[in-house]
């Protein structure tokens, strides 16, 4: 079972929504549910990652980001990286351009990144264990969601009415899945996440 397999199936029996001959919600639509849920939680808790291999350009003021693959944010660049302590910098990023600011520019060696990445959940996951249930809270969120439209598209009559169910379960599975990410919470902006603390840079 990959883990998105079991992760379906957890939203669907949160679903109430495991008879399989009369499915409500179709695995391409619990699918999508869970793909929106994987990326709210990133935003509240991604994968923090330290890139040594990239690069500065030598009398330039800009390094090349487009290798981190589904990055979320960049916290802090060190460089050079000769000699403890390593010096940050003051920089911007603008799309997979990281531009160093106060006129600082590179030597041509590399430089320590610290970035933030989006999390997985397919054959593999790299949620935690911990906040699997946050993520099955929140797909069960957006499926539902998505039911109470799809229900208001296909009326003919009736208005708001027609999904009231469906709406109010929403709001309160969304209201769940949100208390739940507060609580969890590892990344603020302008704050270096770690395994252990929280550093402000």
């Amino acid at each position: 079972m990959t883990a998105l397999t079991g992760m379906r199936a957890n939203v669907r029996r949160d679903l109430k929504d495991e008879d399989a001959s009369n499915y409500r919600w179709s695995d391409g639509e619990i699918d999508r549910a869970i793909e929106k849920a994987v990326l709210v939680y990133s935003s509240y808790c991604p994968l923090t990652q330290l890139d040594n291999t990239i690069h500065t350009v030598d009398q330039g003021n800009t390094v090349n980001l487009s290798t981190l693959a589904d990055r979320i944010d960049v916290v802090k660049v060190e460089h050079p990286v000769d000699t403890l302590p390593y010096p940050s910098h003051r920089f911007r990023v603008w799309g997979d351009v990281l531009t160093f600011e106060d006129g600082y520019t590179g030597d041509g060696g590399v430089c320590n990144i610290y970035w933030l990445k989006k999390h997985t959940l397919g054959e593999t996951s790299t949620i935690p264990a911990a906040h699997e249930h946050i993520i099955a809270m929140g797909a069960v969120a957006f499926a539902v969601s998505s039911q109470s439209q799809y229900q208001v598209n296909l009326a003919n009559t009736g208005g708001q009415t027609v999904n009231r169910d469906y709406t109010a379960w929403a709001t309160s599975a969304f209201e769940a899945f949100y208390r739940s990410l507060e609580r969890v919470r590892s990344y603020k902006p302008g704050k270096l996440v770690t395994s252990e603390l929280i550093i402000e840079t």
